[in-house]
């Protein structure tokens, strides 16, 4: 080996640095920059996270305009429930005076067929075979079932031949109510030569001045009787 190599390799640079220069910029920097950025921090934290911020300040905002809304939306609410209870109770009560005025009209008709064949209303409990005797009916009572005015009529009405029995109950076509759509029975009273009659409904408030003497009879403000129109 020549003589000059061991003075080359004990030279060493006297700045390590010059071996590796990449190592040696990254620690020259590192010390500068890294202290001053994390000690910079924003006054208000909030900057940090501006939509945590903004989140916040809509939050109030919202919660009172939803109060606001709920109690219009309540009243809407209860307006709209009023006006169709309302509707209901009218609706009901039409349906109920039609019922009433249907069912008055198919007594009526059933009168008008005893009358077409026996020359009057039906009033009594006629027997032939014992010249002719004629029993009124039992008085009405407008508390007794049994003797509501329709009740005895159908119940009790009869004309008596020596071959056969011809009942009022046999006129009707088709089983009809004798109380109204309210519970009020309806009310028939046949006039005294039994050529005409008064047949109509109490009425929703279930009161009439025109019932026959005998029966209760209160005084009717409302003047709401119902009676049968063809």
């Amino acid at each position: 080996m020549p003589a000059f190599l061991p003075p080359l390799l004990s030279r060493r640079p006297a700045n390590s640095s010059l071996l590796n220069p990449k190592s040696s910029l990254g620690h020259a920097r590192m010390p500068a920059l890294q202290p001053s950025l994390l000690s910079r921090r924003p006054a208000n934290s909030s900057l940090l996270n501006p939509k945590s911020s903004l989140g916040h300040a809509r939050a109030s905002g919202v919660a009172g305009m939803t109060l606001i809304e709920l109690g219009i939306v309540i009243g809407i609410v209860s307006i709209l429930m009023a006006l169709v209870l309302g509707l209901a109770r009218h609706v009901n009560a039409t349906v109920k005076i039609r019922r009433a005025q249907t069912e008055l009209g198919e007594w009526h008709d059933t009168l008008n067929r005893w009358r077409l064949q026996f020359g009057e209303y039906p009033h009594a409990r006629i027997d032939t075979t014992r010249d002719d005797s004629v029993d009124l009916l039992d008085s009405i009572d407008l508390t007794e079932p049994s003797r509501f005015p329709l009740t005895i009529l159908t119940n009790q009405c009869e004309i008596i031949y020596p071959d056969r029995t011809v009942t009022f109950r046999s006129f009707l076509t088709s089983v009809v109510s004798t109380v109204d759509p309210w519970g009020t029975p309806y009310i028939y009273i046949p006039s005294d030569n039994a050529q005409a009659y008064t047949l109509f409904s109490c009425g929703p408030d279930r009161k009439s001045a025109d019932i026959p003497t005998g029966a209760a009879s209160t005084p009717d403000p409302t003047l709401d009787d119902i009676h049968f129109e063809r």
